[in-house]
């Protein structure tokens, strides 16, 4: 899960982005930044989004569960060869 500060960032990010876009001839007021930045952090936070690293990680484990159980899977092939002699 994202940190504070990693959403914090994020939301900054998008309000920057948002500012640059802009509204033509209009301005955002400071309170109208603050209410869509905290709904952005908040819909952030609700959307259950993991980090890259997380998803690497989670990744990189469901291939060595993977590989396991295909080893597995082997060993119990040869075993079952083994008890039909």
């Amino acid at each position: 899960m994202f940190n504070p500060a990693q959403l914090k960032g994020l939301a900054d990010q998008w309000m920057q982005g948002l500012s640059e876009k802009g509204l033509p001839g209009q301005a955002l007021s400071e309170e109208m930044k603050m209410m869509a930045k905290a709904h952005f952090q908040q819909w952030l936070v609700q959307a259950n989004l993991v980090t890259r690293e997380e998803f690497d990680v989670q990744a990189e484990l469901l291939e060595r569960t993977q590989d396991r159980l295909t080893n597995l899977e082997q060993q119990l092939a040869d075993l079952q060869q083994e008890l039909e002699k």
